[in-house]
């Protein structure tokens, strides 16, 4: 008999013990790795859907509550909240209005002016020269300006256009990325080392350099060859890749058409567009674009001026002394001093002016003094000049009359297609703007007339002539007059 068979065996039990509890540690372990696994993937999910918004690479985490507008799939950006974030001044009103009209606004910074309108798809924008004038232009956008609360907001597209920036929108990380143009400009030229867009140099002024880095936006990039020291374009996405060769001593990209004035080294300038082929031939001593949706161009030989079209074909012969208003006029209805009201383009030759249309015709012969009316302001400070009245849809001209070596100036209106409509009879016009209200007045015998009131009345003095006369009546007196002290104010029906 083995007397050992009945004494338990201690040492197996604890190793089998041993063997359990290893076991569950490796599970628990396991539970705990799942757990945390788990709970790393909620974390993540969370921070996902937490709305994250970068400018200029950097997370930003203190903006207003009201800064982004989500609407029918659509982003919407608050125009008075993003403006400071990138560098740009904002105000009530419209520019050159001095309203606090809470409908519209306009943002500035050293280079540019932009002015919004609730309900608007159109912008405008003036490049603000070293002079401190400026010129403007309309840009159309994708979507009209909303009102929401005391905020205007354009869609993602209107502000790229408006504040020159890089602009994305991930919704599967609910992110929103801007990046500026200064960004943008400092990046590449860090990237690409024969850029040319961030150092003012003798070709190209400060303003012309801020005009080349809007280039980037649409893949393109200015850069020089630091031999030669000549300028030409390449393809952002693969600057080996080169648009226009460097053989350019000047270049200046136009936003809008993408195309590029360049100029050449005998001083001949021309353009070339995005894709490198060649639109106004480069014969000219000087062009300047006068309106991008029109594809119309200033040219300048031996001091005489016309119009090109993109395609380079000539609309007004080089003619004129001059073509486009001078800046002594400080009217806020005009958007483009050459070319008013989307048909006139103002010329002038042998100090007298005239109207072409956007076609070439003559359509208002060459005997104005000038254009427009400066308000005295001496009389009232209140006064503005005028040069466009928008609800006659006419032009204030002017026309001297000469006593000897005295000059007495008198004022009248032309229709958009150059017809005289006021007579030019008017001692003075000017205009008055109260709570975002604009009154259009003029002086006429040591009278005030309220012109667009007293055109009203004109107008339905004549309906009603003509309603009572016979035809032929009717057709041998188209100017009627409302009062004795108004008979030479006439409008031309």
């Amino acid at each position: 008999m083995d007397l050992m068979e009945n004494i338990p065996n201690n040492n197996s039990k604890k190793v089998t013990g041993v063997k359990i509890g290893f076991i569950i540690v490796i599970i628990l372990i396991i539970l705990l790795i799942i757990a945390a696994g788990a709970i790393w993937v909620y974390s993540q999910k969370l921070l996902s859907e937490q709305f994250k918004f970068n400018l200029d690479g950097k997370r930003q985490n203190n903006y207003s509550d009201n800064l982004f507008l989500f609407q029918n799939d659509k982003v919407y950006i608050s125009i008075r909240d993003i403006a400071p974030l990138l560098g740009y001044n904002v105000y009530n009103g419209g520019y050159g209005e001095y309203t606090e009209d809470k409908s519209k606004c306009y943002v500035n910074n050293s280079k540019e002016i932009v002015s919004f309108e609730t309900n608007s798809d159109k912008i405008y924008k003036y490049s603000v020269t070293s002079s401190g004038s400026s010129e403007g232009q309309s840009f159309d956008i994708d979507s009209p300006i909303l009102s929401s609360g005391s905020n205007m907001y354009i869609s993602s597209d209107g502000l790229v256009r408006a504040f020159n920036v890089r602009f994305d929108y991930s919704s599967s990380s609910n992110q929103i990325s801007i990046f500026s143009l200064s960004y943008l400009a400092n990046y590449y030229s860090g990237q690409i080392a024969n850029s040319a867009i961030t150092t003012k140099t003798s070709e190209l002024s400060e303003s012309v350099i801020y005009n080349n880095q809007k280039a980037l936006l649409y893949n393109l990039v200015v850069i020089k060859d630091e031999n030669t020291k000549q300028y030409g374009v390449a393809s952002l996405a693969t600057p080996s890749n080169t648009i226009i060769g460097t053989r350019y001593s000047s270049i200046e990209f136009m936003e809008g058409s993408n195309d590029f004035i360049v100029k050449t080294s005998d001083n001949k300038m021309g353009i070339i567009g995005s894709d490198g082929i060649t639109k106004v031939r480069l014969e000219y001593d000087n062009i300047k674009e006068l309106d991008k949706n029109l594809g119309l161009y200033l040219v300048t030989t031996n001091n005489k001026q016309g119009v090109v079209n993109s395609n380079g074909k000539v609309i007004v012969y080089q003619d004129y002394d001059q073509i486009g208003l001078p800046n002594t006029i400080n009217d806020s209805n005009v958007t483009n001093k050459y070319i008013l009201m989307d048909n006139c383009i103002p010329v002038k030759r042998n100090n007298k002016w005239g109207l072409i249309d956007i076609n070439g015709n003559e359509i208002a012969p060459l005997q104005y003094d000038e254009f427009g009316c400066d308000a005295d302001t001496s009389v009232d400070p209140r006064y503005s000049d005028v040069l466009i009245i928008p609800d006659l849809n006419g032009i204030v001209v002017e026309l001297d009359e000469v006593n000897g070596n005295t000059k007495t100036p008198k004022y009248g209106v032309v229709k958009a297609d150059g017809t005289l409509f006021i007579n030019i009879v008017l001692d003075s016009i000017y205009s008055v703007t109260t709570q975002g209200e604009t009154t259009y007045y003029a002086t006429f015998q040591g009278q005030v007339i309220d012109l667009v009131d007293f055109v009203r009345q004109q107008t339905e003095s004549w309906e009603q002539n003509n309603a009572n006369n016979s035809e032929t009546e009717n057709n041998s007196n188209t100017n009627e007059t409302t009062n004795s002290a108004q008979n030479n104010v006439n409008v031309n029906s």
